[in-house]
């Protein structure tokens, strides 16, 4: 069984708005741990009007990146109301190391549609690390937020793919929602069994 219970993207803007505001706080998002790093990105805006694909495939990217995108910007992909699903992500940024880091946000709380979702990324950092018109001078990182999966379920990503794609999944992703974790709670609309489990041991 699969939910995604993030109709309406309340999950998406949720995270863009904690995102946004660590971000101008820190200077950094995305702690540091083995085989990554944090990301220098400090926001000043955010933006709706801008995507990094016109389809749903690699091959709609635009190629005219370096018009438009700015470093103190987090970028949030329209979808719905006559936008189209957009690939790959539904926020992104450009770090000061010229990195354009795209933020995966999905509610689904099954490990293989969550595997699913990876490979996605996974295919494209290969397709693009082959082809440099197609990186346009810029290096590419993948961060997947699956705050749905439970302790238990861990998703793993290739070993060639490990530096460009990070999957922060369970209470690791809820904690980057901060105070906003009781509506994820909420939208979720069932008891956290971790916690569960904490209070039983506590």
């Amino acid at each position: 069984r699969s939910l995604d219970l993030t109709g309406g993207k309340p999950l998406e803007y949720a995270y863009a708005w904690v995102l946004a505001v660590e971000s101008s706080v820190r200077g950094k998002l995305f702690a540091s741990q083995k085989g990554h790093r944090s990301f220098d990105f400090k926001c000043s805006a955010i933006d709706t009007d801008h995507r990094l694909f016109e389809d749903k495939d690699e091959k709609s990217l635009k190629m005219n990146l370096k018009d438009w995108l700015q470093r103190d910007t987090l970028y949030l992909v329209k979808e719905g109301n006559g936008y189209t699903t957009h690939y790959l992500c539904d926020l992104f940024f450009l770090t000061k190391n010229r990195e354009i880091v795209l933020v995966d946000v999905t509610g689904l709380d099954n490990v293989d549609q969550v595997t699913k979702k990876v490979n996605k990324h996974v295919r494209f950092m290969r397709k693009i690390a082959g082809n440099k018109k197609m990186a346009q001078k810029f290096k590419w990182r993948s961060v997947v937020l699956a705050p749905g999966l439970k302790g238990k379920d861990t998703v793993e990503v290739p070993k060639e793919a490990r530096k460009s794609i990070r999957v922060i999944q369970g209470r690791a992703a809820r904690e980057y929602l901060r105070g906003l974790q009781q509506m994820y709670r909420y939208t979720r609309q069932f008891e956290d069994e971790e916690d569960e489990e904490g209070k039983e041991d506590g």
